[in-house]
């Protein structure tokens, strides 16, 4: 198994300590989850980390499954086309971050000594777990992406599918896994973005708005979770608007891969010596 050698933060060794603080002062919050879930449905983009995580670990237990119908199962090729895209390193570690139920670490596993598999939601990180069982080198960490407990330069490759627009920054998201990647490493991000063909736009806009809620709604009965992930994929910045994103917090970009008319992108990206 992987350790964390080095933690900062809100982590110290295995002990974790929720605290939030806003206006000067700070304690511990508790928010009713039905209105955490329904105030999701009307926004373009996340407020707190605090929202995602009582998001994420209500819509956890059938996450899988409708990812899988959704997309008609394409995800697992898209998931497959970003693993191959990374470097490999027998002898390095690999970062996943937002790892939901750790679709990737299995595809990972095999190319790197150790996968550190992290996400803000613990239903997610317990399902990834089980998922994951009898496989060697991975380590299950909950933690922002906005503040890992890691020391800078742990890393030989990063990894993020369908995360990145779910942090209140992108920005400091980015800027914090490339902090945590080695000078020569590489980050790959799998991300939803806009369809650029006008007819396949207006077809894809009828089904997100749509066919997505309803049948997340049947399945989880979380309606407005599945309002809020279509409306913020439609909202996030894809293509060339990504890429300068990328550009602004430390990466290089080498390669962006449009995936069924621009209904998802992959970016490659470096972190090149300053």
């Amino acid at each position: 198994m992987c350790r964390v050698l080095v933690v900062r933060g809100s982590f110290s060794g295995i002990v974790r300590i929720v605290l939030y603080c806003k206006g000067g002062g700070c304690g511990l919050t508790v928010e009713p989850m039905e209105q955490v879930t329904a105030d999701m449905a009307t926004l373009d983009r996340p407020t707190s980390t605090g929202s995602v995580r009582t998001m994420f670990d209500r819509i956890a237990p059938t996450y899988d499954k409708l990812n899988w119908m959704l997309s008609l199962g394409i995800n697992r090729l898209w998931e497959r086309k970003l693993v191959r895209k990374l470097p490999k390193a027998a002898g390095g570690l690999c970062l996943d971050a937002c790892t939901g139920t750790g679709a990737l670490v299995p595809r990972l596993a095999p190319h790197f000594r150790g996968v550190v598999a992290v996400d803000i939601s613990p239903q997610m990180l317990s399902r990834g777990r089980k998922r994951c069982q009898g496989i060697d080198g991975t380590a299950w960490i909950e933690s922002d992406a906005q503040d890992l407990p890691f020391a800078d330069e742990s890393f030989n490759a990063v990894s993020v599918s369908y995360g990145i627009r779910n942090l209140p920054s992108p920005e400091i998201g980015l800027r914090e896994l490339n902090r945590v990647c080695v000078t020569g490493g590489t980050i790959g991000v799998l991300e939803f973005g806009q369809p650029t063909l006008p007819i396949w736009r207006d077809i894809f806009k009828v089904y997100a708005k749509h066919i997505i809620p309803a049948v997340g709604e049947y399945f989880s009965g979380e309606r407005g979770a599945y309002e809020y992930l279509p409306r913020t994929a439609a909202a996030f910045p894809c293509g060339t608007a990504f890429e300068e994103l990328l550009k602004n917090t430390g990466w290089t970009p080498r390669e962006t891969i449009s995936l069924c008319g621009g209904i998802a992108y992959i970016y490659i990206a470096d972190k090149l010596p300053a």
